[in-house]
């Protein structure tokens, strides 16, 4: 059975009328739409910012390709990684010397200081 606004608010002033029902039930219920409806329009925009965010990503939408590294690349970035990790726990003045001597004579030489300076 459907019942207009009208209707409706012809049925609570009765019932309040008659003692059957308070004022305060009918303002707690109306609170609990507003918070329902609040609700719901928030969850609505949530689903479309989300469904908005898949459809421009595509599926894998953090995951990025990796290229293949080449061989001399990866040697590269290796020699790179020994010489941080032997620079890292220098003085400054000793790092200006390592890195002096690998501009001179290249990474492997600055690799061996820096390795012989850290050893002390």
């Amino acid at each position: 059975m459907k019942v207009s606004a009208k209707q409706a608010k012809h049925i609570l002033e009765t019932l309040v009328a008659q003692g059957r029902l308070r004022w305060a039930q009918v303002e707690k219920v109306l609170r609990g739409q507003k918070e329902i409806a609040k609700l719901r329009a928030r969850l609505a925009s949530l689903e479309k910012a989300v469904s908005s965010g898949i459809s421009r990503r595509g599926k894998r939408a953090g995951r990025k390709a990796r290229r293949k590294l080449s061989p001399r690349t990866r040697a590269l970035r290796r020699l790179q990684g020994k010489y941080m990790g032997y620079v890292r726990n220098l003085s400054s003045a000793e790092k200006a010397r390592v890195k002096a001597v690998r501009e001179k004579q290249g990474m492997q030489a600055a690799i061996k200081l820096a390795a012989s300076l850290g050893s002390k």
